[in-house]
C-alpha cells in the first residue's frame, strides 16, 4: 500500500460488482491453495522485509537474499526463519516477540554483511527501535 508509517486510514469507499458466486469461490480457493503451497502457516506476521530496489541490473527479493545468506530455517529462541519461505519469521506457540525481534535484526545484519543490502521491515514494529519500523537509516 502507499500508506506511510505516519498516515492513518479513517474511512474508505469500496465498490463491488455482481459476479458469478461459483467463479468467486474458485478464485478464492486458488488463492488459498497458492498461499498454502508457497507460504508458511502458523504464527507469523506475513512478509517481514520489503524487497530492496534492483541493483546491478538484477531484481533482488528479500526472501532470496535471506535464503542466499544461509538463514532459511535459522532459529533464535522461539523464532525461526521459515524453512518454506525465507521472508517469513515464525514464532513457536507462546513464543516471544523479543526472540522474533532479535532474529529479525540478526537477519538484517547478516544480509548487510554478505550482500551490502540493508533490509527494511514491511511489518510495523511497535515498542522497538524507531529505525526498525520506519525503515529509516540507523
Amino acid at each position: 500500500s502507499s500508506i506511510t508509517a505516519t498516515q492513518v486510514v479513517v474511512a474508505a469507499e469500496l465498490a463491488a460488482a455482481w459476479g458469478d458466486p461459483a467463479e468467486g469461490r474458485d478464485t478464492i480457493r486458488a488463492i488459498v491453495r497458492w498461499r498454502r503451497e508457497h507460504q508458511p502457516g502458523g504464527q507469523n506476521a506475513g512478509s517481514v522485509f520489503t524487497n530492496p530496489p534492483p541493483g546491478g541490473g538484477e531484481a533482488r527479493y528479500a526472501g532470496a537474499l535471506v535464503e542466499a545468506a544461509g538463514l532459511k530455517g535459522w532459529r533464535r529462541g522461539s523464532a525461526t526463519v521459515s524453512p518454506k519461505h525465507a521472508n517469513f519469521i515464525q514464532a513457536d506457540p507462546g513464543g516471544s516477540a523479543d526472540d522474533v525481534y532479535r532474529l529479525l535484526r540478526e537477519v538484517q545484519a547478516r544480509v548487510a554483511e554478505r550482500f551490502g543490502v540493508e533490509l527494511h521491515t514491511e511489518v510495523r514494529l511497535i515498542g522497538f527501535e524507531p529505525s526498525m519500523s520506519t525503515g529509516e537509516s540507523r
